[in-house]
């Protein structure tokens, strides 16, 4: 494993083990599945992520900060490069105990290209916005779909639809 992805492990364990001393109201497992293309070439991509989201702040709350550090893996169509991305997603959404909250925020990344056709030499900044939904259908359980849209230092922008589940920690 890359020294990077170690420090990247590392910072999320970190980061889950503070949030229940800095009053983390929620804390849940996001795995998702994600679906990119690029704005001009119009490459596709595919690939999924895991990470903790942490939730602070109480449901009465007007509005509640959620951040999520996350390792993704996309990889390119027709034997196209791969990517990996090690984020940081911080988001708002609105307090309430509603089963259907809507999100806008952004996320900065660590990004590494391999394999056939390699885009470039090592880590590169990524830079995204991104809004959602997530639905309660379980106390312990979610769905999400987002759209994300932005750049890695170098390269074309793109459009990525993601699908997770969140599942309570």
């Amino acid at each position: 494993m890359r020294r990077s992805g170690v420090s990247g492990m590392l910072v999320t364990i970190a980061l889950v083990g503070a949030a229940s001393r800095v009053g983390a109201q929620e804390t849940q497992l996001d795995a998702h599945a994600s679906f990119s293309t690029t704005t001009q070439s119009h490459d596709q991509s595919w690939g999924a992520g895991v990470g903790p989201q942490i939730t602070f702040g109480s449901e009465s709350a007007p509005a509640r900060l959620s951040v999520s550090p996350s390792f993704d893996y996309l990889k390119q169509e027709q034997d196209g490069p791969s990517q990996e991305s090690l984020s940081l997603d911080a988001n708002l959404q609105p307090g309430g105990s509603s089963s259907l909250t809507p999100y806008v925020g952004g996320s900065v990344s660590a990004n590494w290209s391999s394999g056939n056709g390699k885009q470039w030499e090592g880590s590169r900044l990524g830079l995204e916005t991104m809004g959602g939904l997530q639905y309660k259908t379980a106390p312990s359980i979610s769905l999400k779909a987002e759209e994300r849209f932005g750049y890695i230092r170098g390269q074309e922008h793109s459009l990525t639809t993601r699908f997770g589940v969140l599942l309570k920690m």
